[in-house]
C-alpha cells in the first residue's frame, strides 16, 4: 500500500477536504474527518497561543517601561503565592491640598523583584518596609516598571528599587 505525503499546511491547518483525504489515506471511517479537523486546529491554536505568550514574556521582561517615585504609608507587606512566593505590598498614596495638609489619594500595589538584576537587596528592602509599616512612617519608594514580568519574579510590574523614610 502506497503511503501518501501531505504538506505541512494539510497536516496542521487542514480544510474539511484535507481531513477527508487524510482519513481515506489511513483507511479510516469518514465520520472521524471532522473530529480530526477540529483536533488539529485546536492543537495548532494552542501551540500558537503558548508560543505567543512565551515570546511576549521573553521580550517584555527585558524592557523597562517606566521609572519613578511614590510617597505614602505602607499599609500591607506580605509574601504570597501557591508555587512561587513573591513579596508584595500596598502603599496608601498621599496628595497635598492647597492648605498644605496631606490627604489620601488611593492605594498602589507594588512588588519586590526576586531577580536582583538592578543591585537591589531584596531582604533589606522587605525588612525596611516591614519596619516602616509598623512605625506608620511616611516613605518614598523608588520603582521601575517592566513591560512584562514572569510570574515567579513578582505579581505586579512595579518593582521597588529603594525605600527612604520621610521626616
Amino acid at each position: 500500500m502506497k503511503k501518501e505525503k501531505f504538506t505541512f499546511r494539510q497536516r496542521w491547518f487542514p480544510t474539511e477536504d484535507d481531513a477527508e483525504e487524510i482519513d481515506n489515506a489511513k483507511g479510516a471511517i469518514n465520520s472521524m474527518g471532522m473530529l480530526q479537523l477540529f483536533g488539529r486546529w485546536g492543537r495548532s491554536l494552542s501551540l500558537l497561543g503558548v508560543l505567543s505568550w512565551v515570546g511576549y514574556q521573553s521580550v517584555g521582561n527585558n524592557i523597562e517601561y517606566s521609572e519613578g517615585q511614590r510617597v505614602g504609608v505602607v499599609n500591607k507587606i506580605s509574601e504570597k503565592g501557591l508555587i512561587w512566593k513573591t513579596k508584595e505590598g500596598q502603599l496608601s498614596l498621599e496628595g497635598r491640598t492647597s492648605t498644605g495638609d496631606y490627604t489620601g489619594a488611593g492605594v498602589w500595589d507594588f512588588s519586590i523583584d526576586r531577580k536582583t538584576h538592578r543591585d537591589e537587596n531584596v531582604e533589606q528592602l522587605y525588612s525596611n518596609l516591614q519596619k516602616y509599616m509598623e512605625e506608620g512612617k511616611r516613605i518614598k519608594l523608588t520603582y521601575k516598571q517592566d513591560f512584562a514580568v514572569w510570574p515567579w519574579r513578582a505579581d505586579t510590574t512595579y518593582l521597588i528599587q529603594s525605600v527612604q523614610p520621610l521626616d
